[in-house]
């Protein structure tokens, strides 16, 4: 069985790489009903934030990190 940083590091790892591959997050922000002429119309915004490639190698690097000091503890 695996330790806890192991899984934790590979998922850092993996979450970085993402970030890599795809640094472009959409969220969504608020939704507003607005009533109009008897209609009722939905307005939704949305968030995209962009991540910086430095923020996904130090994530990587922070996953790698915590195997190897596992390994270490071993």
């Amino acid at each position: 069985m695996k330790s806890l940083l192991t899984l934790v590091g590979a998922l850092f790892i993996l979450a970085g790489l993402a970030a890599l591959v795809h640094p472009r997050v959409r969220m969504p922000a608020r939704k507003t009903e607005v009533e109009v002429i008897g209609q009722k119309l939905e307005i939704e915004t949305q968030r995209i934030i962009e991540i910086p490639g430095i923020v996904s190698g130090l994530v990587i690097v922070a996953g790698a990190g915590l195997i190897l000091l596992d390994m270490r503890k071993r």
